[in-house]
């Protein structure tokens, strides 16, 4: 007799109901329509007009006569060497013919910070349906009716994160920030898709490869690979489990005498932070051992995960190539041994001293919290808590997005707080909030849809403050 059980690594959509009349079958899978693309175009234009008015006409303060002089002649600025944004931002310095070079290189931050607030809006616009389909939430709204309120909501969005003062701060500079923030963005999108449809691998790979280009710009997004397998453990078990016992080792040990890995000094002193992630991954994996009766089941697409992730790392590869060529910065002379670990191991930063005192983490969370109040707004911050309100009545998908956004924002929000230990003055919480752009994308996601949320409730015929959970 067939077992009437549902196997452990089914697809999602067998977990989602079918939709009758009385309800808005609103779309089944993650294909980007006109709203959707209307969204991220909108978003992107208008962020980027607001970045082209107010960028800095020459060379600012701090490292920005540095890494423009780095990107011109493609060079290899300080550590860890970022030949991601070297490249990219080298192509701005070629390819726009006009203004100085620190302008040509500040339109590339200006074009990344807007393409990633293009893509909150996307995935808000794309998301908010299939987190509501198994509702009627939006039931009583027409078609058209509903792709004006999911793209308004990505639109408010996506500018509200353009026009925060971090991320508008880096947009309008030459600075490496801007292309951290598409990076993470990215990362999310692919993910996203994945996890609305794990049957489409090749997003799960792109995530990865993305993931290797992120860390070759900001080693301290270490802490989303943690949040990344937990997200696969929610949609395949049976591939998290594997890529637990067999990528995170690899890579804890890799990184074991990097300032990012899990022991800053080896075996001096422990990131404990990155080290509770990695075990906390790794005992999930061992437990569903058990769970899921066997080991390596899915090992071609972790192999291939594995590979992915190195694509993006290989990138590290270019700071030798370019120290070769003896160009006006470069930093560490990579082309020896020597040098190219002192580059890429941040040989002369500070290590890291992880918060130790439970007090002075909770200060840190509201240095945090404050912070993100300034950046987005009391109000809208608010608004990104509505969707956990909604929570029970959310499709099955959705609630598995929800799970995977919350994952990640506890890895690049606490833990990312544990891990740099932050002085609680102001002075130092402006050279800080630079490391949480990251959490603002998950916050400005969280936002949108509740917007589409809030936006759904006051369209009712007659809407009733308890409609917004029952409904």
């Amino acid at each position: 007799m067939a077992d009437a059980r549902q196997p452990p690594d089914a697809s999602l959509e067998s977990f989602v109901p079918k939709s009758d009349n009385a309800r808005c079958a609103v779309r089944s899978a993650v294909r980007f329509d006109r709203a959707d693309w209307l969204g991220f175009g909108g978003t992107t234009v208008v962020a980027f007009a607001g970045y082209w008015f107010t960028l800095a006409p020459d060379v600012t303060l701090e490292w920005s006569g540095m890494l423009t002089t780095a990107a011109t002649y493609a060079g290899v600025p300080s550590p860890p060497g970022l030949p991601v944004w070297i490249l990219y931002s080298w192509l701005f310095t070629k390819l726009l013919p006009f203004a100085n070079d620190a302008w040509r290189v500040a339109v590339g931050s200006a074009v990344a910070s807007a393409l990633a607030c293009g893509l909150v809006a996307m995935m808000v616009s794309c998301g908010a349906p299939i987190l509501l389909e198994d509702t009627s939430t939006l039931a009583h709204l027409t078609p058209s009716d509903r792709n004006r309120l999911r793209t308004g909501c990505g639109v408010i969005a996506g500018l509200v994160l353009a026009f925060s003062g971090v991320i508008w701060g880096e947009a309008v500079i030459a600075d490496f920030w801007a292309l951290s923030v598409l990076l993470f963005a990215s990362v999310l999108l692919s993910l996203t898709i994945w996890m609305f449809e794990p049957e489409r691998r090749r997003f799960l790979y792109a995530g990865f490869f993305l993931l290797g280009l992120l860390l070759t710009n900001s080693q301290e997004m270490i802490v989303a690979l943690p949040a990344l397998i937990c997200a696969i453990f929610l949609a395949r078990r049976k591939l998290g489990r594997d890529l637990a016992l067999f990528v995170v080792p690899v890579v804890a040990i890799a990184t074991a005498l990097f300032q990012y890995g899990i022991w800053i000094v080896f075996p001096d002193k422990l990131n404990w932070p990155l080290l509770v992630a990695f075990a906390i991954v790794g005992l999930v994996g061992v437990s569903l051992v058990g769970f899921t009766r066997g080991v390596g089941s899915e090992w071609k697409a972790t192999f291939v995960c594995g590979l992915c992730l190195l694509f993006g790392l290989a990138f590290y590869f270019y700071p030798p190539l370019a120290s070769i060529t003896s160009p006006p910065v470069n930093w560490g002379y990579p082309r020896t041994v020597e040098g190219f670990f002192h580059v890429l191991r941040r040989g002369q930063w500070e290590g890291l001293n992880p918060t130790h005192e439970i007090g002075r983490f909770v200060e840190q969370l509201w240095l945090y919290t404050t912070n993100a109040g300034r950046q987005f707004g009391w109000p809208q911050l608010a608004i990104s808590i509505l969707p956990f309100c909604f929570l029970g009545r959310m499709s099955p998908r959705g609630r598995l997005w929800m799970a995977g956004l919350c994952v990640v924002w506890i890895c690049v929000a606490p833990l990312m707080i544990a891990e740099l230990n932050p002085p609680l003055d102001r002075q130092a919480e402006e050279l800080i909030e630079l490391y949480f752009m990251a959490s603002h994308v998950v916050l400005a996601l969280w936002m949108g849809l509740g917007l589409t949320i809030l936006g759904a409730w006051m369209t009712r015929p007659n809407p009733c403050p308890a409609d917004l959970i029952r409904s």
